[in-house]
């Protein structure tokens, strides 16, 4: 016997129309937006935000280089030591 679809009792009216989110406005969007970027521009002039010019160009390898360098003494090690056993 197949299940009941929970959705049967389910009725579309108004108030279920009016109980939903509302989306503000297209001109209440673009002011939030014009006042970001407001800030923005305000934070990028006093310093706060880089522009992008002094960014590091290899970010992630930067990061990574210590354990790349722990992990190139540690091969070192084990055939210096592998080496030295023989």
């Amino acid at each position: 016997m197949p299940e009941p679809d929970p959705f049967d009792d389910l009725v579309l009216d108004e108030t279920f129309i009016q109980g939903g989110r509302t989306e503000p406005s297209a001109d209440e969007r673009i002011a939030k937006a014009r006042r970001i970027a407001r800030g923005n521009d305000a934070l990028r002039v006093s310093g706060e935000i880089a522009d992008g010019s002094g960014k590091p160009k290899f970010q992630k390898l930067r990061k990574g280089a210590p354990w790349i360098v722990i992990g190139i003494a540690v091969a070192i090690g084990i055939v210096v030591v592998t080496l030295l056993v023989r």
